[in-house]
Order: C-alpha cells, then sequence, then structure tokens
C-alpha cells in the first residue's frame, strides 16, 4: 500500500473477483483438503464467511465452521453477520478452543437486520502477537498483530449490507475507505 495514487473507494466499491466460478468443479469445494502436511512457515489461511445469522440452525452451522477451520487449518477467520449479543459470543468462543475470539457489538438501532455483528477468529499460536483490537462499527472489525522484525500487520473484517439499504450501505464503505486511509 506504498502507492499514493491507490484508489481506495473504487476498490472498495468495485472489487476485483480473483476466483473464476464459471470453471469451479465438486474438487475444489470448499471442504475438500488435497494434503494432510502443515502450513509452509511464515504463512497464513485466511477465511472469510457470511453465516447469515447463528441462531438459525447455530449448532449445525458452528459445527461445519468448526470442521472448516480445523480441516484447511485457518489462521485467521473472518465471520459476519453473526446476530450474536456479547454473553452468546462468549460461548461461541469457548466452543473455538484452538481460536482466540475478537468482535464487534451487535447493533441494536434501526438497522437490526442488517448489522448483525461480526468476529474474527485468530489460531491460538498467532494470538500472542495481537497487539491492539479495534470496533469501529457493529460490521467493521480491525486487529493489529506485531511480529518479530517489525512487521505489523493489521486484519479488517467487514460486513457491507446489502444494497437493499444504500445508506447503511454507503456508511460502511465511507468507514472502511477511512479505515483503510488512517492505515495507510
Amino acid at each position: 500500500m506504498t502507492d499514493n495514487n491507490f484508489n481506495y473507494d473504487s476498490f472498495v466499491r468495485n472489487p476485483p473477483n480473483p476466483i473464476d466460478i464459471e470453471n469451479l468443479s465438486l474438487q475444489d469445494s470448499l471442504f475438500t483438503f488435497n494434503s494432510t502436511t502443515p502450513l509452509p512457515p511464515n504463512s497464513f489461511n485466511i477465511s472469510s464467511f457470511n453465516i447469515n445469522g447463528l441462531k438459525t440452525h447455530s449448532q449445525n452451522k458452528i459445527e461445519q465452521l468448526h470442521n472448516f477451520f480445523s480441516l484447511k487449518q485457518i489462521s485467521f477467520g473472518g465471520v459476519v453477520d453473526i446476530h450474536l449479543h456479547p454473553k452468546q459470543m462468549w460461548f461461541l468462543a469457548k466452543r473455538f478452543s484452538n481460536y482466540t475470539v475478537f468482535s464487534s457489538s451487535l447493533d441494536t438501532s434501526q438497522h437490526v437486520r442488517f448489522s448483525g455483528g461480526i468476529l474474527l477468529l485468530i489460531a491460538n499460536s498467532l494470538a500472542p502477537h495481537v497487539h491492539t483490537h479495534t470496533s469501529h462499527s457493529s460490521r467493521l472489525l480491525s486487529v493489529d498483530l506485531y511480529f518479530k522484525g517489525n512487521i505489523k500487520l493489521r486484519i479488517f473484517v467487514v460486513y457491507i449490507p446489502p444494497t437493499s439499504d444504500q445508506a447503511l450501505r454507503d456508511t460502511t464503505i465511507d468507514l472502511l475507505i477511512e479505515a483503510l486511509s488512517d492505515t495507510k
């Protein structure tokens, strides 16, 4: 992000889609795993899911999420639209014993339907590197990690609401752009 000409607004509002979904096969499923070898040194597996509420079919969703994280050796896992209050979040965190959970607060304002909260699960092996955790809103969360050699990493988890609530969507995108600019 050293390029001062990088257009954050264009990138966030119109992100590139690196996956060609037209050519995916059943062998490319999220739940297939071609190797049981550990991750190469100094590498991460990153994942993001819109869970569309954990209150509906929660046990099944939590089990599938846990299995996926274990199977794919996920280092950083963002989960959005969870619809959980802080007390419920604490119980969820206990289900992911190999992860440290960072979460936003649930927005109970007029936009509850589209502001279901977000969380970031970080593998316990990386959790000691967490320096700060910031909940910018119920739709934007950032976690700063510091590593040996003056290496800093900021992870964002964002839930951008659907176009049916364009004002909330625009507010969230503007907040993300502001947070990205502050990071720079």
